[in-house]
């Protein structure tokens, strides 16, 4: 498998990044919440809709744990929506397609 830095997106790509996990929202502490840790995300892309990505997680695995109790990664299976500027944060990089001058041409003249 060849993976490859990239910033744009195409339907079905399979894209690997590294995102923050955080911590629940408590609107009542008044200090600013830090990240809990890390985890690595490898994920199918089934749509891309304007700003927003849908994905299905592939592999879900945490790569650093800050607070030292059990952390819970992405459920294998499951569908997510992300912004595209959130994935841009976590350097990503997207599995090479076999047939590379398709995915070029989706990318030429989108659907």
């Amino acid at each position: 498998m060849t993976w490859e830095k990239s910033g744009e997106f195409v339907e079905s790509d399979v894209v690997e990044w590294t995102e923050a996990i955080w911590p629940p929202n408590h609107s009542r502490r008044r200090k600013k919440s830090r990240p809990w840790g890390k985890q690595k995300i490898t994920a199918q892309i089934t749509a891309v809709d304007g700003d927003f990505v849908k994905l299905v997680i592939l592999k879900s695995e945490i790569t650093e744990n800050i607070i030292g109790s059990e952390l819970k990664p992405h459920k294998v299976g499951s569908g997510i929506s992300k912004k595209k500027d959130t994935i841009l944060k976590g350097a990503p990089e997207r599995l090479l397609w076999s047939e590379e001058d398709v995915r070029k041409a989706l990318l030429t003249y989108p659907q």
